[in-house]
């Protein structure tokens, strides 16, 4: 996504009422000279670093090595997703709910962190990963089911693309009952969150839907907006996309087939 450009940087850096001040301060620069085209070049360039730094952390999540190196890049690679769902947090400029939809994917490197060096899925894994599909279901059910509020951090609106890539997939023409159906999705998403903190059959039932239902909305985005007649150029901006997603599914996945397996050690 980040060779794409799909990092909202110059949303942050490009801040008029936040960057001005540190603009004439750290570089001496007015702000039209900032915001012209050759900075606007060079955060560019600094979204392509990022690229590269996010392909070394997938690399390094390959290699069976345990040592601080290892550790290190693991926890650094965590931090950098974090600050990328907070950028499009920023940029979207709505409810906390947009930035908590994205814990499955800043966590998931602290939960391979705490698989490999704490040697399997013991009880600080189960919560991490827990925690982070509670938060991104929650925040996925918040805008799924509408939710717009005066006050900016509760402020949870149905986004449009919610609406569109549920017609599309589902080849409706009433944005009414793509509504009702991303209510009643919404509905279910956070019963699902309620229903992970009970143990027991209830538990099983709400990684379930999560799988089911994340591997889904993963599928969504390449699915509703592939056009054959430009099957690269679509594909190298949608599959990103959903490989952005995966943890929705596959954190839920792995938590589900380890939970049977911890209980029967114990």
């Amino acid at each position: 996504m980040c060779w794409n450009g799909q990092m909202e940087l110059h949303a942050l850096l490009q801040n008029e009422p936040l960057m001005t001040g540190i603009v004439e301060k750290l570089f001496s620069m007015d702000w039209k000279d900032w915001v012209s085209l050759q900075v606007s070049d060079h955060i560019d360039t600094a979204i392509r670093v990022q690229a590269w730094l996010f392909f070394f952390f997938a690399t390094v999540a390959l290699v069976p090595v345990r040592n601080w190196i290892f550790r290190f890049a693991y926890l650094l690679g965590a931090i950098n997703l974090v600050f990328l769902a907070w950028l499009k947090y920023f940029d979207a400029g709505v409810g906390l709910g947009h930035f908590f939809e994205h814990s499955s994917q800043f966590c998931l490197p602290l939960v391979l962190y705490l698989v490999v060096f704490g040697k399997g899925w013991r009880f600080p894994v189960i919560i991490t990963a827990g925690i982070a599909m509670i938060l991104t279901f929650t925040g996925h059910g918040l805008f799924a089911i509408d939710l717009p509020s005066e006050i900016p951090w509760l402020n949870h609106p149905r986004p449009g693309n919610f609406t569109e890539m549920t017609m599309l997939c589902l080849g409706l023409e009433s944005e009414v009952v793509a509504g009702r159906i991303l209510l009643v999705a919404g509905i279910l998403d956070l019963a699902a969150a309620i229903m992970l903190l009970v143990a027991g059959r209830l538990r099983a039932a709400a990684l379930s839907y999560m799988v089911i239902w994340g591997l889904l909305t993963t599928l969504a985005r390449p699915w509703s907006y592939f056009d054959p007649a430009s099957a690269t150029e679509a594909m190298s901006r949608w599959l990103p996309e959903a490989l952005y997603r995966v943890p929705h599914f596959a954190l839920p996945l792995c938590l589900l087939l380890a939970l049977p397996r911890r209980r029967m050690k114990n």
